[in-house]
């Protein structure tokens, strides 16, 4: 028999969650979301001239069971330039490309002599961790050094977690590297020898013929008769064994009885939700996890003979550089149709971890702070024909050196209240195919 599921929040968890749930035959299902439209942090913008993302800006596919949903949604899967393949990383103040072969690993800048052969011989790094508890920064500083941490990790990090690697847990960021170092002793070694995952494909980088909002559009459809819009959860109980949920949706209360709760909405969000009083301490502590804000700033510009200089990915830049930005990615070489085709449009990370109190500048603050740190990298002057801004006050998730207390307080929560689930970034990895297969896994246990 069928239970009936109420899973708050319509971000990829949430809509992935009912999606999988319909799939294997529950029709019982009620998505409650307290914004007017469904999405979470995905938001593509559509122009005349532009079209870009103010979220997440490409996803990273690996899973075959990922592509088989979008296939199942009849989505346009749409693939990035051949020129996307190449990323950058800045080295004392020069662009570098990031090696993609073993040729250009031994011809690259990025690293010298003395690095390569660390990475090289990693194989035979008989290290063990020193604390309990080893962060980012400390197990790639001991498995090989610290110039591969300061040019590699560290911009990997800030433009990924918006992240510092000496605050954040290996086991939690990294969980298949944590594990094959603790299993075979060696990254290399464990890659080897680990057994193959059979949904395994390779990685690929895609988007949709509209941009990422596309899935949503797609999912949303797929649940229209289940998504409860502009509805404001307020409170949940817990009582002979079922969940009593009040919402608040045109200045009306309204209450439902389900058999099984998910919770996707993101911490920070999750201390606005009344719980039952055993669980008002232990849900507080979950509120606690950090999530440092960002401000985006997408701009375009004529290319006036520089567009050679953004034909890739993007860039990302070392903590070392000393540097206000995080990173660039390069909108316009990865897709043809993000700009006019004699401008390039790009996307600007600021904020973070790194410098927190820079992403709550106002923009033109920003923007000129922006604008210097181009001229430095690329070497003129960047005179926008279009700029806009996103500010996200909690960006991602910290995977902090606590965090293995964290899982354990959610375990601990659904526990004690069976039939109530957690789901979200904040578990298993911050990636949207990460969501989508926790998901997956979620809709098959219930």
């Amino acid at each position: 028999m069928s239970k009936n599921i109420a899973i708050i929040g319509s971000g990829i968890s949430g809509l992935s969650t009912a999606f999988f749930l319909k799939k294997f035959g529950n029709d019982k299902i009620t998505v409650i979301e307290s914004n007017k439209i469904s999405g979470g942090v995905i938001e593509t913008k559509l122009s005349s001239k532009y079209k870009f993302e103010t979220g997440p800006n490409t996803l990273s596919v690996s899973d075959s069971r990922v592509m088989d949903m979008f296939n199942e949604l009849n989505l346009k899967i749409k693939y990035p330039n051949p020129l996307a393949k190449n990323r950058f990383v800045l080295k004392n103040k020069t662009i570098i490309r990031v090696p993609d072969s073993f040729l250009s690993f031994l011809k690259t800048k990025l690293f010298s002599f003395k690095t390569k052969i660390k990475i090289l011989f990693e194989f035979f790094n008989k290290s063990k961790p020193v604390k309990k508890v080893e962060s980012v920064y400390d197990f790639f500083n001991r498995r090989f050094n610290k110039e591969f941490v300061e040019y590699a990790i560290n911009p990997f990090i800030a433009g990924t977690y918006s992240g510092n690697p000496k605050n954040l847990s290996i086991k939690h960021v990294f969980p298949l590297l944590f594990n094959l170092e603790e299993k075979y002793g060696s990254i290399f070694k464990g890659f080897f020898k680990k057994n193959k995952n059979k949904y395994k494909i390779k990685r690929t980088i895609l988007s949709f013929d509209n941009g990422l909002y596309d899935l949503i559009s797609s999912l949303s459809i797929e649940l229209k008769e289940n998504i409860i819009l502009n509805s404001r959860v307020i409170k949940i109980g817990f009582e002979k064994n079922k969940f009593n949920i009040e919402y608040l949706s045109d200045q009306k209360i309204t209450n439902m009885q389900f058999d099984k709760v998910v919770l996707t909405v993101p911490f920070h969000k999750i201390k606005d939700i009344q719980f039952d009083m055993e669980l008002t301490n232990k849900i507080k502590g979950l509120s606690e996890v950090y999530y440092p804000p960002i401000k985006m700033v997408t701009l375009s510009f004529k290319d006036n003979g520089n567009k050679e200089k953004f034909n890739g990915y993007g860039i990302l830049i070392p903590e070392i550089e000393k540097m206000n930005i995080l990173g660039v990615l390069y909108l316009s070489s990865m897709f043809n149709d993000s700009a006019p085709k004699d401008e390039t449009l790009i996307t600007v990370f600021v904020g973070g971890s790194r410098q927190p109190s820079l992403a709550k500048l106002d923009d033109k603050k920003i923007e000129k702070l922006i604008l210097d740190d181009l001229k430095v990298i690329y070497g003129f002057n960047v005179e926008p024909e279009f700029i806009t801004t996103r500010f996200w006050p909690h960006s991602i998730p910290q995977y902090d050196l606590d965090y293995s207390k964290k899982i354990d307080l959610m375990r601990s929560i659904e526990t004690d209240c069976p039939g109530l689930l957690f789901n979200g970034n904040f578990i298993n990895g911050i990636s949207l195919e990460n969501n989508i297969l926790n998901s997956l896994e979620i809709a098959k246990n219930i």
